[in-house]
């Protein structure tokens, strides 16, 4: 970041340059999009370059996969244009918003990983008596819709379920849902679990107000990459949101984020903490409810230890760390520090400490490397109100404090 830019496009002697901005982070890409100043730019956007994206979910759901893709015109037809009469705005008008950021139309990693996590044995014990469920920033609707999935394999005889975004998502959202609701619910499952997508910016007072109102609160709430632009606006709106949400007494969220600006987004963390909230690694709750870690495979089925073991989706099977939201990222903390200096991701075939990667590695990195150094900054957490965990757990690092959880 500050970094200056410079190259030359093939066929010309001009050189350009560019400077990187502040909040750029390692790993992400710059595109620059070049036209001779006289020419005249045809700026419409060819989506048959664009591909879907296939999401593979726990096989504890069965053969599930989702399919979503980023433009109406590439989903099914029909769901599209329902989709569109459903949102009540033209597909035209969705299309060439310029005022949306786009971000509604990325299958972020921290969504599949959740998605991946809430149909995977381990989060059975999180999911007990959940029939009230809302998904903020839903997105295309993976993590959502991986929980759908969830639902009907537990067996859930009656359940809502919510998927939110603000109101430039709804025709993407919806029709993404619809493309995959006759294998999310087949048969009769659909009359059992009801599912929603419905506008809601979060913050927004009328909504939350009339929320306020009712007595039917939301007894669990997801949240899969929010935190992308940790403004005080954004934080106190999802802050504000869960708390009116969420029922107090017997309410879970479920919150997949992937690190970036790590300090900035630690304040959701600490604002949820002042207004009564505890949030820890999802594996630790799961664990202390009778459940387990997701990053073991399950063999509960096993007749006995001869029995190989099932091979999970990838994201799933990525060891994570163990580190808490006050711990990760926090170059003063020596667990973080251990932690990056021992795990290492794949360049050019070499394994290189994540601690010790460079600009140059990140652009020899392939794909599959990438999606492996993206999932070492995954973390998932649990949250609730108040402190319901059983066991003392020492966190060695919180700005240099030390702190029990009881």
């Amino acid at each position: 970041p500050g970094d200056v830019f410079k190259f030359q496009p093939d066929g010309t002697t001009d050189e350009i340059e560019m400077e990187v901005p502040e909040d750029a982070v390692g790993g992400e890409t710059m595109e620059v999009l070049l036209a001779d100043e006289n020419d005249d730019v045809n700026f419409a956007l060819d989506t048959d370059d664009i591909p879907g994206v296939d999401v593979l979910l726990h096989s504890s759901v069965g053969d599930l996969t989702l399919s979503v893709h980023p433009f109406l015109d590439k989903i099914e037809a029909g769901n599209a244009s329902a989709a569109v009469e459903a949102g009540n705005v033209s597909a035209a008008v969705v299309e060439d918003n310029e005022e949306e950021d786009g971000t509604y139309r990325m299958v972020w990693p921290a969504g599949i990983y959740l998605a991946q996590y809430l149909t995977s044995p381990a989060a059975k014990v999180l999911l007990t008596n959940k029939t009230r469920c809302l998904e903020l920033g839903s997105g295309m609707g993976v993590a959502g819709m991986g929980l759908i999935a969830a639902l009907v394999r537990d067996g859930v005889t009656s359940a809502h379920v919510a998927l939110t975004d603000l109101p430039a998502a709804m025709p993407l959202l919806r029709a993404n849902y619809g493309g995959n609701k006759d294998e999310l619910l087949p048969g009769e499952t659909a009359t059992r679990i009801k599912v929603a997508v419905e506008e809601f910016a979060w913050g927004d007072p009328v909504a939350l107000m009339l929320n306020n109102a009712s007595e039917e609160k939301y007894d669990l709430v997801l949240c899969a990459d929010v935190l992308y632009d940790p403004t005080k606006e954004v934080i106190d709106g999802l802050c504000t949101s869960i708390d009116s949400l969420l029922n107090h007494d017997t309410g879970l969220i479920i919150f997949s984020t992937r690190w970036r600006k790590n300090d900035e987004e630690r304040v959701f963390f600490e604002q949820m903490e002042k207004m009564g909230y505890t949030f820890v690694i999802v594996d630790q709750l799961a664990t202390e409810l009778g459940g387990g870690s997701h990053a073991t495979p399950d063999t509960s089925d096993a007749s006995d230890g001869s029995q190989e073991e099932e091979e999970e989706p990838k994201a799933v099977a990525i060891s994570r760390s163990a580190l808490t939201w006050q711990e990760f990222g926090d170059d003063e903390c020596e667990k973080n520090k251990a932690y990056f200096a021992g795990v290492t991701v794949k360049v050019n075939g070499k394994d290189v400490a994540v601690v010790d990667l460079t600009d140059e590695d990140f652009d020899d990195m392939d794909e599959e490397d990438f999606d492996d150094y993206e999932a070492m900054n995954i973390q998932i957490y649990a949250g609730y109100v108040g402190s319901k965990t059983t066991t003392t757990k020492p966190m060695e690092c919180f700005r240099g404090l030390t702190v029990d959880l009881v």
